[in-house]
């Protein structure tokens, strides 16, 4: 299965990557009942209104950030592709493109891991699980600057809502009896974005990416991205650049899959490579390709 899978949008002014170790978000639906459903109206994931999702994000405190941030005349936008993509987009004042303030795409997915992560013997049962197909989010009234840097692959400056889009998954995925969401992020950026949240379901790739958290986070997220792209963050274990490998990034919710991540052969698995792991930027090797490559290329594009 292709899945385009990214995330445009965070607050880079102190943004290390030390602010991502040993956090966790907490999730609860408690403040929050849902209704009947409502007559035969296109429905998020098939359970969800219009009126339904507004009300949850008016419960997190997603719809008061945004009116922070001068967006108080928010148009919701709840539909369903022919490929059962499901659509929720947020727009300020019009319904237009350049007034898209969140863009949230979603697929209900069966996900069935390889045995490799499981003990000799164990009886494997597929995830059900919500897969995070596309996920943007931008200001359109804010421009890139010397706080908030343009990452690679980014067209305008975020909205700093990423804990709220992950509040709003987590209340959907325990109303339809999911086992968690899920995220293939395309940029190691993405991945440690949702690392506050997330853990790989492959215990090796959590450890790569929490080391190089660790070994790096004196530098900014931007930064880290230019080293993935430029090659210039080394694996000092085998003496080579690091690499960022796409996999499935997981929030749990279900009893069954945070059991998986507390097993003891993921946890021993996470603390050998963990422990093993060790990385070293070059950092003005790193400015100097980042200067060629924008010579021919634009950074949104990348």
């Amino acid at each position: 299965m292709a899945v385009r899978v990214g995330f445009k949008g965070s607050k880079l002014k102190s943004f290390k990557l030390a602010d991502t170790i040993g956090t966790d978000i907490a999730f609860s639906s408690d403040n929050w009942s849902l209704p009947a459903i409502n007559g035969t109206q296109q429905l998020f994931l098939g359970r969800f209104s219009e009126k339904d999702i507004r009300s949850i994000m008016q419960s997190i405190g997603l719809l008061r950030h945004l009116e922070s941030l001068g967006f108080a005349d928010i148009h919701i936008d709840v539909d369903r592709d022919a490929n059962f993509i499901n659509y929720c987009r947020l727009y300020w004042k019009d319904k237009i493109p350049d007034n898209l303030l969140i863009d949230l795409r979603v697929s209900e997915h069966t996900f069935i891991p390889h045995e490799r992560f499981f003990e000799e013997g164990t009886e494997i049962e597929p995830y059900q699980m919500i897969l995070i197909e596309w996920l943007s989010a931008q200001n359109p009234l804010a421009d890139f600057d010397e706080r908030r840097p343009q990452l690679p692959g980014q067209s305008k400056p975020g909205l700093g809502v990423l804990k709220y889009c992950f509040q709003l998954l987590y209340i959907t995925a325990s109303e339809v009896f999911k086992d968690g969401f899920m995220d293939i992020p395309t940029h190691m950026h993405g991945a440690m974005m949702y690392a506050k949240a997330f853990k790989f379901f492959d215990p090796v790739q959590e450890a790569i990416m929490r080391a190089v958290m660790r070994d790096l986070r004196n530098y900014s997220l931007a930064d880290i991205s230019w080293g993935v792209i430029t090659e210039t963050i080394i694996d000092l274990d085998k003496n080579r650049p690091a690499v960022y490998d796409p996999g499935e990034q997981i929030h749990y919710v279900s009893r069954r899959m945070k059991q998986y991540f507390e097993s003891p052969k993921y946890v021993s698995t996470f603390n050998k490579y963990y422990h093993r792991k060790k990385y070293r930027f070059d950092y003005e090797e790193m400015v100097r390709r980042r200067e060629e490559i924008l010579r021919t290329k634009k950074i949104e594009d990348l």
